[in-house]
């Protein structure tokens, strides 16, 4: 069975989500990714945030970059886990760490065979269809080159933190970007998450 979390801001629903699992999180081995934060600048505090909820809830927490390793390296590290976590920061950084180690493959190959895939914000936005809805909040200078598409596991455009007003000033300058056709726009705020089962999309309100 193919199941996603998607969230904005994970500690803030990630009660709600361990109800939903199929067993106990002290019974589930999870990968918590945290490349996305590489790049950005102060101390890192949602990192800690979002771990230490992990933690509290009962998971067994595996933390590393997949920055530099390769594909098999990888392969390896989440060969025991039951769950992948891909933390928030930088969405264009990530995508382009995600590709380049071809992790995207193997993300997508965990999702159809079961592992349980839960993102909070950049983690989140970069399963689905695109990722450059609110480029006035992440530097795309850390990943020129890169495409501006998503993995499209999903075929949504998710924008997280939405009404939080740490983003709000960012958010409008954008909105441009965001006024367009043929995308279907998922704004979520840090109280909300995506879950998705197979063919199935909810939007959970906490």
């Amino acid at each position: 069975m193919k199941q996603l979390f998607l969230t904005s801001s994970s500690e803030d629903v990630m009660d709600d989500i361990v109800d939903k699992l199929p067993k106990s999180p002290k019974e589930l081995n999870l990968a918590f990714i945290n490349t996305a934060a590489e790049v950005e600048d102060g101390d890192h505090w949602w990192v800690k945030a979002e771990k230490d909820k992990l933690i509290e809830v009962g998971f067994k927490v595996d933390e590393f970059s997949i920055k530099g390793m390769s594909k098999e390296e990888i392969e390896k590290r989440l060969e025991n886990k039951q769950i992948i976590y891909f933390c928030g920061g930088n969405t264009f950084y990530l995508l382009d760490q995600v590709i380049k180690t071809g992790c995207d493959e193997i993300i997508k190959n965990k999702i159809e065979k079961g592992v349980i895939y839960i993102g909070s914000s950049a983690g989140s936005m970069i399963i689905g269809k695109r990722i450059d809805l609110v480029s006035t909040i992440d530097d795309q200078s850390k990943a020129p080159d890169l495409k501006l598409t998503g993995l499209e596991i999903i075929d949504l455009a998710i924008l997280p933190h939405w009404g939080s007003d740490i983003f709000r000033d960012e958010y409008l300058k954008g909105f441009e970007l965001m006024y367009t056709e043929g995308v279907k726009i998922t704004p979520i705020t840090n109280q909300q998450y995506i879950w998705i089962i197979n063919d199935s999309i909810q939007i959970i309100q906490v």
